[in-house]
């Protein structure tokens, strides 16, 4: 992916982006106000499970030499088959995220603007 040249920084710049999202704004506000405090227990997992993911299963990707899911699922289990299993599956899921992304950015700004 992009020659890997990106800068660490740049690429924590990015997961901030990804997590910074219409999902993370609507659905994370509407749960601290429907559960009040108790809601913060999700805000927490879910920063902490980003923080996880980087510090426990990064390192093995990187050794592995695999920086994407269907590379590391190719070299693991042989083939070009399963790399395009995952990438149909990683174009299906991220259509979907990007659709439910889409309906956000809507209805934010139309509370905004009062519509």
């Amino acid at each position: 992916v992009a020659g890997r040249r990106v800068p660490a920084f740049f690429n924590g710049m990015a997961t901030g982006a990804d997590w910074m999202s219409a999902a993370s704004f609507i659905g994370l506000a509407g749960t601290l106000y429907l559960s009040g405090f108790q809601g913060l227990a999700y805000v927490i997992g879910w920063t902490g499970g980003f923080v996880l993911v980087a510090l426990l299963l990064a390192p093995y990707l990187r050794r592995c030499e695999q920086y994407t899911n269907p590379d590391f699922l190719g070299a693991r289990y042989g083939g070009n088959a399963i790399r395009l299993v995952a990438v149909a599956a990683a174009i299906l899921a991220s259509f979907v995220y990007v659709v439910a992304q889409i309906y956000g950015v809507v209805v934010i700004t139309s509370r905004f603007v009062s519509l």
